[in-house]
């Protein structure tokens, strides 16, 4: 620290007055320019919007009263209309006051009434009821998330002696929506619902909806959710969600194995909508008499005697009458059992309902760049068909495919975003420097303090040194000037005088005593 303090030191000597002026008047002009861009900054009050997207009429008495009552205010003009701006400490008084004026103005309600006068005829009358009701109506629709201003035109029926003279009345209602911001079926119908119940005579079907682009809104083509076009539609983002959805996934994977922009895929997809429906029956057979019987028949037959059996077997000795056997048994037995039993039919019944959207038909285009080798391609070819569940059986397909990709693009944002960084470096180094400038004459300051402080104290001390070594010459001066007698008794001063006598004994003493004070001197120096 010292030596560096010492370099800066003997760089500083080295400047000729002339740049040590000019790096002074520098760092002064800089402290200068920080100080007042800081105050100005400081001292510009915070403006905040009092009143957002006025008509041009109401803005322009806005800032009439504003003017009157010397407040600071800015305008700014956008396409959703104009802007005032005032002080952030001023707002909320500013709009108080602005409001118990009746600004701004906007669409009236009912208060359009509050300032009736006296002889207004009955037309006028109809005309204020009919703006007190289209502003009232517009105030409710604005309250609306997506909305953000509302139009709305109302027409009353005149008044006839013959009903089928009557004519109903209608209502047409423009909206300005929020950016990125849309309406539902719900808040539609519900706008057509509140519009309905507030005007007398007015049906649903009269009032008409359209937005900033002239699109109709409440159109009855399109209320029915199961017509045939919003089936259309819903299939149609089914497809494209369902394309959307593999695309990513296949392309996460080939950005993955190859990098990103080495690999780009396209995914087309056919989807069977066709609701199907199938039956199925089967029949089992009994096993082992292991069905359920549904109906059993027996019969037992018995015969004892010594007769032929009149039900015998067929034959000539049971079926002809007289035929005399030669050998008849007289004690023959006859028995017969017969059962008969049915079973259930076993049947089993299977009702399968296919949900519609599943694929039919799988196509996946895969375009790499040219230095994919033929291996890579292969194995794409494969995770692909993996990935994204490729079916031969149902006519699915999987191409991968090798060109050339333009570098244009890729080369062009390279640049954009190299110049962005440079800027941005560059805005750095200026920061850096601009802080290393103000923060070296700072330093200098300090250091150039210090020295003058330093010569400050060093001459102070030379002084005192010289003042210090002027007042012992003085003093010898003197005490010379006292050994010579050269100064009266009466300027001495009492030490001065002391002095004196005690040298005048001294001297009287070797005068008249030389040998007991030589004596006494050589006893001391026997002593030391």
């Amino acid at each position: 620290m010292a030596d560096w303090k010492e370099q800066y030191l003997q760089l500083w000597k080295k400047l000729t007055k002339r740049q040590r002026y000019t790096i002074i008047g520098a760092a002064a002009l800089l402290m200068i320019a920080i100080l007042g861009w800081s105050y100005w900054y400081g001292s510009k009050p915070d403006m905040v919007p009092l009143f957002t997207n006025m008509e041009t009429k109401d803005a322009g008495e806005v800032a009439a009263k504003l003017k009157e009552s010397k407040i600071q205010y800015e305008v700014q003009e956008s396409q959703k209309g104009t802007t005032i701006l005032v002080p952030s400490k001023n707002v909320h008084n500013a709009r108080l006051d602005l409001a118990t004026q009746g600004l701004p103005r906007g669409q009236k309600g009912f208060e359009i009434f509050d300032d009736s006068k006296l002889g207004v005829t009955e037309f006028q009358n109809k005309v204020n009821y009919l703006q007190a009701l289209q502003g009232e109506l517009t105030r409710t629709i604005e309250q609306i998330e997506a909305v953000d201003k509302a139009r709305v035109h109302i027409v009353l029926p005149e008044d006839s002696l013959y009903k089928k003279n009557e004519k109903p009345a209608t209502a047409s209602i423009m909206l300005k929506l929020k950016p990125n911001m849309q309406l539902s079926k719900k808040e539609i119908k519900g706008i057509v619902n509140l519009a309905a119940h507030s005007i007398q005579g007015l049906q649903p079907e009269n009032i008409t909806i359209v937005d900033e682009t002239g699109k109709i809104l409440n159109d009855p083509d399109e209320d029915e959710d199961k017509s045939v076009g919003a089936k259309t539609l819903t299939q149609l983002d089914m497809t494209r969600k369902v394309q959307d959805a593999l695309q990513k996934d296949v392309q996460t994977l080939l950005d993955q194995a190859l990098g990103e922009g080495r690999a780009f895929v396209r995914v087309s997809v056919e989807l069977d909508f066709d609701q199907k429906q199938t039956d199925k029956q089967t029949f089992t057979p009994v096993v082992d008499d292991s069905g359920i019987i549904r109906s059993q028949q027996d019969s037992n037959e018995t015969y004892n005697g010594t007769a032929t059996n009149p039900g015998g077997p067929a034959g000539t000795q049971s079926n002809i009458p007289g035929y005399v056997a030669q050998n008849n048994n007289s004690n023959a037995n006859y028995s017969k059992k017969e059962s008969t039993k049915n079973y259930e039919i076993n049947e089993e019944k299977q009702k399968t309902i296919a949900s519609p959207g599943s694929i039919k038909r799988l196509n996946i285009a895969v375009l790499v760049n040219d230095d994919v080798t033929r291996a890579q391609q292969d194995s794409i070819l494969r995770s692909v068909s993996s990935a994204a569940g490729i079916n031969q059986d149902r006519g699915d397909t999987v191409s991968v495919e090798p060109l050339p990709f333009s570098t244009e693009m890729r080369d062009r944002k390279a640049a954009e975003e190299q110049a962005a960084k440079d800027r941005e470096n560059r805005i750095f180094y200026m920061e850096v420097a601009g802080a290393l400038l103000v923060l070296a004459l700072i330093v200098g300051a300090i250091l150039m303090y210090r020295r003058k402080k330093r010569l400050e104290r060093e001459a102070l001390e030379e002084q005192q040194r010289q003042e210090e070594m002027e007042q012992q010459r003085l003093e010898e001066e003197r005490a010379a000037a006292v050994a010579a007698g050269e100064v009266d008794a009466d300027e001495l001063t009492e030490e001065e005088q002391e002095q004196l006598t005690e040298r005048q004994t001294i001297e009287e003493l070797i005068r008249t005593k030389p040998a007991e004070v030589a004596l006494l001197i050589k006893t001391w120096l026997s002593e030391d």
